[in-house]
């Protein structure tokens, strides 16, 4: 019984951890036009009418700043070194 709980506990843990960023896994790809998208929405937040869509382009640009940090950790950020680089350099 406890090794089923713990089971349980385990998958989810790592379920609240995947959907907290909504299941996005930074990857060069993925990460590459945060930075240009950011500027996008908050441009647009300037010049948005209504509360609602000013509501909904904060949580839009709250999101994205959460994938920029998730790109950050991982090593995908602006102006960071390619993997290769760094590897060369060691």
């Amino acid at each position: 019984m406890k090794q089923h709980t713990l089971i349980a506990l385990a998958a989810l843990v790592f379920s609240s951890s995947a959907l907290a960023n909504g299941g996005f896994e930074p990857n060069k790809k993925a990460c590459v036009n945060v930075g240009k998208e950011i500027s996008r929405v908050s441009s647009e937040m300037d010049t948005a009418k209504s509360n609602i869509q000013k509501s909904w382009l904060k949580r839009q640009l709250n999101a994205l700043n959460t994938k920029r940090g998730s790109c950050s950790i991982k090593g995908f950020g602006p102006n960071q070194p390619k993997a290769e680089a760094q590897v060369a350099k060691v």
